[in-house]
């Protein structure tokens, strides 16, 4: 599946560039949230939905570890982490993967 520059190879659990197939390994944490979007493209998915079904652990009031994975995941796989074209923020709601249109 393509994820903004880069392919995420679901057996291998890694992110593969396709200029020079270089591969890129992933925390649990970091695939886990790329397949739940992988899985549900184009949806607004709630935040707190998303860290309940990624996390292995209890959800605390508040918890902004979503967001931070968020931030790692635009690194390294946004052109332009910046603004962000493959996962997308949605106001009010949480974060939504657009799959790329090539």
């Amino acid at each position: 599946m393509r994820l903004g520059r880069r392919i995420l190879d679901l057996e291998k659990r890694v992110l593969v560039d396709p200029r020079d197939g270089s591969e890129e390994t992933l925390a649990a944490s970091e695939y886990d949230l790329l397949r739940v979007f992988a899985e549900n493209p184009n949806r607004p998915l709630n935040r707190d939905w998303l860290l309940e079904v990624t996390s292995h652990r209890e959800m605390e009031a508040f918890d902004r570890s979503i967001d931070l994975r968020i931030t790692r995941l635009r690194r390294k796989i946004e052109v332009d982490p910046g603004r962000p074209e493959a996962i997308r923020t949605v106001r009010g709601v949480g974060y939504m993967f657009v799959p790329p249109r090539d």
